[in-house]
């Protein structure tokens, strides 16, 4: 996103007067906008997990299928590095049925890409290192309507910091720099966003049922606050909602105490500040983990674990070797 911004840029100061910089305005608006709302669907849990190892699921499969994976999908992967921290602690509350969760979690996503701003015949690419840093509080009521089905509803509130750092490493990009640096490189800036939630779950066979049928809507909306231009002040706004099965398999945890092995595969669609970023209005994601829970004496860990996750349908098509902490 960010080069096409600089490409634009280029474009429309060779093509339109200087005091005509409204679309240019909109434009960086909507990449930054972009740019929070994505970090906080990938960095959310279940909706995309990258992991140390990227890979094509096409080249162990036997199929040529461009929506399960392609080469530019796996190096944009390898481009993209996440980091979520997650904490949680819960309590009933009232009846039995009820439950309150309270969450803090420090996440991070960066991106880092090697370019020519402006093509040149030059070997050597400029540096365009982009990042977003996200703090977030929030909780949650779980509700146990009967031994079929649980409603959830939650809040979480997102202070984040987008960062970019570019190095311009060619004479050609050099003449543009004192034009972008702090308008579209070269800058930070900083919003807050509140994130409201629905879950239901529906326990297939009952109260510990193996398979889990599940809904979930998230509505994203904040501003951005203390910029020091106009094209940096941004409300973004987004949603997604997310079906999917979830199966937990009994015998391991029968066999070995304290692990757990499941699969899930989940539809997800898109909108707003969500439309364009991952290439399309839905996705697909299915994946399998094994967990293995820490005992209490060790704070604020209370599971860690392996998996693979897969997505189709997205930019970030394909299939990743993923860690696995403090997952539900």
């Amino acid at each position: 996103m960010t080069r096409h911004l600089l490409l634009f840029f280029f474009i429309t100061t060779l093509a339109m007067p200087a005091r005509a910089a409204t679309p240019l305005d909109r434009a960086i608006r909507l990449g930054l906008a972009e740019s929070y709302v994505t970090a906080l669907l990938l960095t959310g849990g279940n909706a995309v997990r990258f992991g140390f190892w990227d890979f094509n699921p096409n080249d162990f499969v036997g199929l040529e299928d461009e929506q399960l994976g392609t080469l530019e999908a796996q190096e944009l992967r390898q481009q993209i590095s996440t980091l979520s921290l997650p904490w949680s602690w819960k309590t009933p509350i009232g009846e039995h049925s009820n439950t309150l969760v309270l969450g803090a979690k420090a996440a991070y996503l960066g991106e880092k890409q090697e370019t020519k701003i402006i093509p040149t015949g030059n070997g050597t690419d400029d540096v365009i290192d982009s990042s977003v840093t996200t703090l977030s509080l929030g909780g949650e009521l779980r509700h146990r309507s009967n031994d079929y089905l649980r409603l959830d509803a939650g809040l979480n509130l997102h202070l984040q910091r987008y960062r970019n750092k570019t190095d311009f490493n060619t004479l050609e990009s050099q003449a543009l720099a004192p034009f972008l640096d702090g308008l579209i490189t070269n800058y930070s800036a900083k919003a807050w966003q509140a994130e409201p939630h629905l879950r239901a779950t529906w326990f297939v066979g009952g109260r510990d049922s193996e398979v889990k049928l599940i809904s979930e809507i998230h509505y994203m909306r904040g501003r951005t606050f203390d910029t020091g231009e106009t094209a940096h002040e941004v409300q973004p706004e987004a949603w997604y909602w997310s079906n999917g099965v979830r199966w937990r398999s009994p015998i391991l945890t029968r066999l070995m105490r304290g692990q757990n092995v499941w699969m899930q595969a989940s539809r997800y669609d898109l909108g707003a500040d969500l439309d364009e970023p991952l290439g399309n209005h839905y996705y697909y994601e299915a994946g399998i983990g094994w967990l293995v829970d820490i005992p209490e004496r060790i704070p604020f860990v209370r599971n860690v674990g392996i998996g693979i996750n897969l997505n189709y349908g997205s930019v970030l098509r394909g299939g990743t070797l993923v860690l696995l902490f403090n997952e539900d």
